[in-house]
């Protein structure tokens, strides 16, 4: 079993893909264990590739501090939340980035009924108001997804799936736990600190990348529409961002 769990995590000889591997091949044996095999009702592997991203990011500081801003602990906090935004892709990450949330922490962390905000509300939420909020929340981003898009996508699918069979997939990731904590325990390791570097420098130049595409993407569709002042300013926005990203991108706002 050692020599099993070293080779899991030589992550100085390994990628991304593989770290994600681990958590996928985790996912599918919990799926086993549990008795509920991928495809029994509807077609779910592509829930098991979101699961084993998902407890991958979780365990990144940098998605941590991506997602901080935008998590709340009530419903209505959330929705006070969702109202301050005219931007439906901000809408939706923030009930996506919710729903994950809740599902990590009813599946993986099981932790929030010893949350210090719950113990001091006067009105302690049960386990399935947890589940419920989770629900909705996926049900929210599914719908937003698809007026972003103005279609169905892969990921609104795997949203809606969440959705509809959020307490399987909770109880698929209870008993993933064990392996969970197993992978995040190694990033305390040098092995894995050397890894993560790795990734960073990965995932800056994707995220430079997709950042670039998004802008000349709203730089062609304001330019068939340059009275669309909503447009307009999402186009500064995106202009400015990149900008902090690529400093050799000159940009003035329109």
């Amino acid at each position: 079993m050692k020599e099993n769990e070293d080779k899991y995590f030589d992550f100085s000889k390994e990628e991304k893909d593989y770290a994600i591997r681990f958590l996928l091949d985790a996912v599918l044996r919990s799926r086993t264990n549990c008795n509920f095999p991928s495809n029994q009702e509807v077609y779910d592997e592509d829930v098991n590739i979101y699961l084993a991203h998902l407890l991958f990011a979780i365990s990144t500081s940098a998605y941590q501090k991506m997602v901080k801003k935008y998590l709340v602990f009530y419903p209505s906090d959330l929705t006070n939340l969702v109202d301050t935004s005219d931007d439906n892709y901000i809408r939706y990450f923030i009930y996506k980035i919710n729903a994950d949330n809740l599902l990590v922490h009813l599946g993986v962390f099981q932790d929030l009924r010893q949350n210090r905000h719950l113990e001091q509300s006067l009105c302690p939420r049960s386990e399935d108001q947890f589940k419920e909020a989770a629900r909705a929340f996926y049900e929210q981003a599914a719908i937003y997804n698809q007026r972003i898009y103005r279609k169905k996508t892969a990921v609104g699918e795997v949203l809606a799936k969440l959705s509809h069979n959020f307490d399987q997939y909770c109880t698929i990731l209870q008993v993933t736990r064990k392996d969970f904590f197993h992978f995040a325990n190694h990033f305390k390791d040098r092995e894995f600190a050397d890894f993560m570097q790795s990734v960073n420098v990965y995932e800056s130049e994707n995220c430079l990348k997709e950042k670039q595409d998004a802008f000349l993407d709203l730089y062609l569709d304001w330019l068939k529409d340059k009275e669309n002042l909503a447009l307009k300013e999402r186009l500064n926005r995106a202009g400015e961002e990149l900008s902090r990203l690529d400093p050799q991108f000159q940009f003035r706002r329109l």
